[in-house]
């Protein structure tokens, strides 16, 4: 069973290697994983994809048209089941890990127009999504739109992350909000007062 598994790895290997829009190699997809437009996906060395996770750059949606990237940086880890979708930017750093069930998105449905349903209205966005290197997204965290997540940076789970988080910090709840941080001069992560 373990044979055949590394062999259907490497096909999807060799199979997205020609597909992604850039890559720096040694890149792991594991199986259900569905990319849409795989051209706007650029994956750095030795990132993992975890089995039935969702990419998609979204290029054209009623009647307008994007250029949208989704940048995956070296020696990160998607874990299963996650999503991720950007008509801008979603960027991800180096040595990233993701648990199970995250969803990261820089758009959303648009919905002011109450005359027509809020499938044909026009997508918006807040900005790209940027998590900087060595952060840690926990189980079925959200991390949406307009949102930069700074370095060693930790999402709790089911966290659903709405603003700018700075470096060293854990958020959690919903809207996030920072519980700690670390603090350099103690060496410690210290708990934030409300």
């Amino acid at each position: 069973m373990k044979l055949i598994e590394r062999i259907k790895n490497k096909f999807r290997y060799w199979n997205y290697k020609r597909k992604v829009g850039s890559h720096k190699g040694n890149f792991n997809i594991f199986g259900g994983v569905i990319i849409n437009n795989p051209q706007c996906l650029h994956l750095g060395e030795r990132v993992g994809i975890g089995s039935n996770t969702f990419i998609g750059p979204v290029v054209a949606y009623a009647g307008e048209f994007y250029a949208p990237k989704i940048i995956i940086g070296d020696k990160t880890w998607v874990g299963k089941n996650c999503s991720i979708a950007a008509i801008d930017r979603v960027e991800i750093g180096k040595n990233v890990l993701f648990a199970g069930h995250v969803h990261i998105t820089d758009h959303s449905h648009g919905y002011e127009d109450i005359t027509q349903p809020i499938d044909p209205q026009k997508l918006i966005s807040k900005g790209p999504v940027i998590i900087e290197d060595d952060c840690w997204l926990g189980f079925s965290c959200e991390i949406l739109s307009g949102v930069h997540i700074g370095k060693h940076s930790i999402v709790a789970a089911r966290a659903v992350v709405t603003k700018d988080v700075p470096p060293y910090s854990i958020v959690a709840g919903n809207p996030a909000r920072i519980v700690k941080q670390y603090n350099f001069d103690t060496q410690k992560w210290e708990k934030v007062k409300k």
